[in-house]
């Protein structure tokens, strides 16, 4: 998010705030900076403990308004003064966010060339592309990554996916109001249809498409639009003239309903959609509304302060959050957290203070200025392009290592993505050869993506062995029936359909697969009834594969990095480093326990793997021999190893019930 905000920016101090119940579209108001304060204290409460404050990502659409009450209110101004210069306007908003952004985009380069391993290198190469091309919103749709799903919190320019949507807005929206200046009487109600049109698009956009919801300025317009509404509304009328005690309830509310949104609002609420009403209305009624209480208390001196450093503070803290996290396996310590919370604080002033106001207000000529900015962020486009083109830059290791660099990509070629592995898609979408070829006997594979990384495996063998392989997979979407999660809207109608598929393909062997990393009682409760939907369609032997060796950190690719720069020496082919056995021979005992009962053959893939030496990290010495690339999903050398030690026992006679 740009927290563009007061960009012809008065002294506090000199400027005296509106009289009781007004708000002027013009004057410099201390207590929307003290309200960007607020806004991004809330997201970086989120992104850090996001348990403290579940809905702390509406502070993003708190800053939407923000902005685009600020920036319509500059245009509107200058429009009506005949002084409006598209050169001018555009070559403030290089100054504003060009300085900031190119010193901790370089900066996250440097630290990552040193810690990410490159599957996250060549992710954020791509980013760092959609940053400097004003597309970051666009790329991580593409790479489909939605902004709650697990492990996006890893990526450190995430973040900059709202700055892609107000430097779109910043782009598109000068122009449309030059022309919607043109009817002055009527200009309010343009900006409200347009805003409203938007929030239509946002709100009819159907479920499986919510990561282009969240990340599209088509459905985010309408954010920004609130903001140009109260700014043209206000300058209409002059002054927003209520009496005091009317604007200190509406302040009231306006305030009671961002914290509302901050408190009771989640990642599992659909967003952005009719509950992203409440902090942009919230929003607006901060601004509409003059010196209240709330406006007083915003205007204090240290929110104030805060909301000056905002933008650099919302651009340094992800950054630094997420390498924490790299670093740490994901869980960071309280005191660790609050220690990079200061230090991104440190960091957003300094860049402040030596950075930006240099180059803002700088005495150089602001064609000189513009155009080194201009120039450093161009430089950053050949640095996202080997990052990517080079699959991570596997040139920063040693030559030892490198090739165990793996990105991932490697693997997930073999997958079958968006046909037999779904993604953020409706069962609709599983592809006619997702079925198999029509031998027999057929083994269904049914599960996530670890259902996804076996399937080479089995392939590799149908020919030789006589049998065929059907895949029926989603991303996230473990084979429990009844199964949700607000990040996969189709998990349950997917799970509900391949139980119908089985029926009519009638496999011989059904096998479940999945990371296996839900809640006991999740376990407990959709296993027993997933294998009674089985069964009732078909008389399949049902097998549930364990999961395999689990890796700490990012995964077992980063270890062999970590390890050698620790010893010297490449990760052991059978290994203890960084393993999480413990909770891999935990989740073995439970389904043990589980299958047992259901009377369904288990297959321990911790068994195949690990043995009193530790677990296999490569099927022999060469590097492209690994046997995961990450904390789990099998590569397709491990895939085959594990299909080679199983296929005995997945062919084999059926389990018999008991009696």
């Amino acid at each position: 998010m740009t927290i563009v905000g007061s960009v012809d920016h008065q002294a506090p101090h000199s400027v005296s705030s509106p009289q009781p119940g007004t708000a002027h579209a013009l004057a410099y108001r201390a207590d929307i900076d003290g309200l960007r304060a607020v806004a991004v204290i809330a997201v970086l409460i989120y992104h850090a403990f996001p348990q403290v404050l579940p809905g702390g990502f509406a502070g993003v659409d708190v800053f939407f308004v923000i902005s685009g009450y600020l920036i319509t209110g500059i245009i509107d101004r200058q429009c009506a003064e005949k002084s409006f210069s598209f050169a001018t306007f555009y070559a403030r908003r290089i100054l504003r966010i060009f300085p900031s952004l190119i010193i901790v985009v370089l900066a996250t380069f440097l630290i990552a060339w040193f810690v990410l391993p490159v599957a996250e290198m060549e992710a954020l190469g791509s980013n760092i592309k959609g940053a400097a091309a004003f597309i970051e919103n666009f790329m991580l749709h593409e790479q489909i990554v939605g902004y709650f799903d697990p492990g996006s919190e890893r990526l450190p320019l995430l973040h900059l996916w709202s700055l892609g949507i107000e430097e779109q807005y910043y782009i598109v929206w000068p122009a449309a109001f030059v022309l919607i200046a043109r009817w002055p009487s009527q200009k309010a109600a343009i900006v409200a249809a347009l805003g409203v049109g938007s929030l239509v698009v946002c709100l009819a956009t159907p479920v499986n498409e919510a990561a282009w919801a969240f990340y599209s300025p088509t459905t985010r317009g309408w954010e920004l639009m609130a903001g140009s509404f109260v700014a043209v509304w206000l300058r209409q009328r002059q002054h927003l003239r209520i009496g005091p005690t009317a604007a200190n309830l509406v302040a009231g509310l306006g305030a009671a309903g961002a914290l509302l949104a901050f408190f009771a609002f989640s990642a599992t609420s659909p967003w952005p959609g009719v509950r992203t009403l409440v902090p942009v209305l919230a929003t607006m009624a901060l601004i509409a509304t003059g010196d209240t209480w709330v406006q007083r208390t915003l205007a204090r001196p240290a929110l104030v302060f805060v909301g000056l450093i905002s933008y650099p503070l919302y651009l340094w803290h992800f950054p630094l959050i997420a390498f924490a996290k790299l670093h740490l396996g994901g869980t960071v310590p309280v005191g660790t957290m609050l220690g990079v919370l200061l230090l991104s604080a440190l960091l957003a002033w300094l860049t402040y203070r030596f950075i930006e106001l240099p180059i803002r207000f700088g005495a150089s000529s602001v064609a000189w200025r513009v155009g080194s900015l201009l120039a450093g962020m161009a430089a950053m486009i050949p640095i996202g392009v080997a990052a990517t083109g080079t699959r991570g830059l596997p040139i920063r290791f040693a030559p030892e290592i490198r090739g165990f660099m793996l990105s991932g990509s490697e693997t997930s070629a073999h997958w079958r993505r968006s046909r037999c592995l779904l993604l953020l898609q409706p069962a609709s979408d599983f592809g006619g050869d997702c079925a198999g070829q029509g031998r027999r006997p057929l083994l269904l594979i049914w599960g996530d993506s670890y259902g996804a990384a076996l399937t080479p495996g089995l392939l590799h063998f149908a020919v030789e062995r006589g049998y065929d392989v059907a895949q029926y997979t989603a991303s996230a979407c473990p084979p429990l029936i009844g199964y949700t999660l607000a990040a996969r809207p189709f998990c349950k109608s997917i799970n509900d359909d391949v139980v119908q598929r089985i029926g009519r393909l009638k496999p011989e062997v059904v096998i479940l697969d999945a990371t296996w990393g839900h809640a006991e009682a999740v376990l407990r409760e959709g296993l027993p009834r997933t294998v009674a939907q089985i069964r009732a369609n078909s008389t399949a032997r049902i097998v549930l594969m364990g999961p395999p060796p689990s890796w700490q950190g990012v995964g077992l690719s980063h270890n062999v990095l970590d390890y050698y720069r620790q010893t010297g020496q490449v990760l052991p082919e059978r290994t203890w480093f960084r393993s999480n056995d413990e909770w891999t021979r935990g989740r073995d005992a439970l389904f043990r326990e589980l299958t047992r009962e259901l009377a369904i053959d288990y297959i321990s893939v911790r068994d195949v793997f690990c043995n009193v030496e530790g677990c296999l990290s490569r099927i022999g010495p060469g590097a492209s021999q690994l046997t995961a690339f990450d904390p789990g999903h099998l590569t397709v050398p491990g895939a085959i190893f594990l299909a080679s030690r199983t296929l005995d026992a997945l062919l084999g006679p059926p389990r018999q019930p008991s009696p």
